[in-house]
């Protein structure tokens, strides 16, 4: 079924291999964005989510900036999983379940965007063939274990460029700002202490790390900017791709906030934020009561 994901490109690689250069000089105008799969595929593809990204991603590479798109699952594949474990198969199962939905949801996002390559790529080395043919590369899964995220930084750090994860929240905090409403946002954060972040309360319940410890470890080990933000703000994202203040948490080797374990814990300990669900409200007719036309328009089936 996804046979379209594993075209051999190879033929001309040697050729444009050597079109591409990158330094240090040319890094600002070079994008690895992350998708998180929460950002566009709940309980189905958000359409319009989907469209309205695909016109601002459309819009920064005809600016002159190149841009490299990683997909996420998000639930759509989180649930394969699950089904998929139900049945006895291991984490390396597990993982070619997930990387099949990711792909998937890259093609969608890839037809959303009349500059994007028309097929997934699935290695890494192919994304400078890609760029030289002014279009834009997209990927989703690559390898198990790995996350999307971990496949970005890769690209990141194999391109030169800058590594942006755009998420359902506004940066990085400590701790699910949807449970703990007291939880702190850093505008600034290190490597080594994002990495000290994940590794001491990762596993606590109610612990939201956007990142994980492969894509850290990544970063830290190339020194590449990094940033963390709102993907459902576009508005915010093309002011950080064009250098203007931007909401988010960036991420680099010296930052000027310094994390507090002991902060971190107390506000674990703390008790959740109780969430309300609204109660539907259900139109009830009586059996001598006709439907009219405003009614049978309005029933949700």
């Amino acid at each position: 079924m996804f046979d379209m994901f594993n075209q051999d490109d190879s033929d001309s690689q040697g050729n444009q291999e050597q079109e591409y250069t990158s330094s240090p000089n040319v890094s600002g105008d070079i994008f690895v964005v992350s998708i998180g799969g929460s950002l566009l595929f709940k309980a189905k593809p958000d359409t319009e989510k989907l469209r309205q990204l695909g016109e601002v991603i459309s819009e920064i590479h005809n600016s002159g900036k190149r841009i490299i798109l990683v997909v996420g699952g998000g639930k759509i594949a989180r649930d394969y999983v699950e089904v998929l474990r139900s049945f006895g198969a291991g984490n390396f199962e597990q993982d070619l379940m997930g990387i099949t939905i990711t792909r998937a949801n890259a093609l969608l996002v890839a037809s959303s965007i009349h500059e994007a390559h028309g097929e997934v790529l699935t290695e890494i080395t192919k994304v400078k063939e890609v760029l030289n043919q002014g279009k834009i590369p997209v990927f989703g899964g690559v390898l198990p274990f790995f996350t999307t995220d971990s496949v970005g930084a890769l690209l990141a750090e194999y391109l030169n460029a800058n590594f942006v994860n755009l998420t359902n929240v506004d940066g990085i905090y400590s701790a699910d700002p949807k449970d703990y409403p007291d939880a702190k946002r850093y505008d600034e954060i290190s490597y080594a202490n994002l990495f000290d972040l994940i590794s001491s309360s990762g596993s606590k319940p109610g612990q939201n790390l956007v990142l994980d410890i492969a894509c850290c470890m990544i970063l830290k080990r190339s020194n590449i900017p990094a940033v963390v933000l709102d993907g459902n703000d576009v508005e915010n994202f093309k002011n950080y791709v064009n250098g203007y203040s931007f909401t988010g948490t960036t991420i680099k080797e010296n930052a000027n906030e310094e994390i507090q374990s002991e902060d971190v814990e107390e506000l674990m300990e703390k008790p959740k934020r109780k969430t309300v669900k609204k109660k539907r409200k259900i139109k009830v007719y009586k059996d001598d009561k006709e439907f009219s036309e405003d009614d049978v328009d309005s029933l949700r089936l």
